[in-house]
């Protein structure tokens, strides 16, 4: 895992004859305590000189805003203070801060993220995964206030921040898991289980007591609801490089799906997000459960049945 500098975090020189090459900015933020939760998507696609938003806010447990912008013109900002649609982020003097603005046509979330660590490198294209050719992120804690009509919610909680660029083609992960659940600066979970050409990649990291320690292996154990791509929960197991492993069980409490169209005929991709109460030995922690389900049979599938 490289070490990210603050030059990282600007806006990166595209590869003008690769029509996949897309830049992402992403935070994601939960308290629990208030049920209430945010999503903030960017990806910039300067190949068609477009970008999109996908943005929503859960309170009290249920959606109360969302944008879904496909294509808007590409900014010229960078992203260090970039507004796009109903969204302004900054980036504060430490690479670990960020401030964002949500705005939508009934509420607004105004918060500022602080990382519990310096960003960390993951790679995001293991296998025949393309999901960008660099990706760092980063869990933390999220305050600010959550605002809707006359009612102001006071938000101290957790959140997930990460940037990524290079090729992106979102067909090349046509199922997976994802988790991230943080209980404080001594211990949060990144986790990913991603599908791609008939395997399942697992990946990510444990931050504990300001060690990140590799992902090895993982079971995620979700609980998928009647409509089949809402999790109702998970009773997680992870393994780390360090030889220890964990327990993490979760509770969703809202859920919001996620997903549009990708750049450059990659089809239409979409998620479920859960706002979920997590535990782990004890301890309360707040985060997101996401399921991306298998919309199309795989390679083995078409085999097997003799598909034509």
């Amino acid at each position: 895992m490289s070490e990210i500098t603050i030059a990282d975090t600007s806006r990166h020189t595209h590869d003008p004859e690769d029509e996949s090459w897309q830049e992402s900015f992403f935070l994601a933020w939960t308290d629990i305590r208030q049920q209430v939760c945010g999503h903030h998507h960017i990806s910039l696609c300067p190949y068609l000189g477009k970008a999109h938003v996908w943005s929503w806010l859960i309170v009290d447990g249920k959606e109360i805003g969302r944008e879904q912008e496909h294509a808007l013109d590409l900014p010229d900002r960078d992203l260090r203070d970039m507004k796009l649609g109903g969204l302004h982020y900054v980036a504060g003097e430490s690479i670990r801060e960020l401030a964002l603005k949500a705005v939508f046509d009934s509420a607004e979330a105004d918060v500022k993220f602080t990382g519990y660590t310096d960003p960390v490198h993951v790679e995001i294209s293991a296998g025949k995964l393309k999901l960008g050719s660099k990706h760092y992120e980063s869990m933390g804690s999220v305050r600010g206030v959550v605002r809707v009509g006359d009612r102001e919610i006071a938000i101290n909680g957790s959140g997930w921040q990460d940037h990524s660029w290079g090729p992106r083609r979102l067909s090349s992960n046509p199922a997976g898991r994802w988790i991230f659940a943080v209980f404080g600066s001594d211990l949060a979970f990144s986790l990913y289980v991603l599908a791609t050409a008939g395997q399942t990649i697992i990946f990510g990291y444990v931050l504990h007591n300001g060690v990140v320690d590799p992902i090895e292996m993982a079971e995620t154990n979700f609980t998928i609801d009647d409509d089949g791509i809402s999790a109702r929960g998970c009773d997680a197991e992870i393994w780390t490089n360090s030889g220890r492993a964990w327990r993490v069980t979760g509770e969703t409490i809202g859920h919001a799906p996620v997903g549009g169209p990708g750049w450059t005929g990659d089809g239409v991709h979409w998620w479920m997000d859960g706002l979920t109460r997590f535990e782990c030995g004890g301890r309360i922690g707040g985060g997101i459960l996401e399921v991306s389900t298998l919309k199309a049979p795989t390679e083995a599938i078409v085999d097997t049945l003799r598909l034509p």
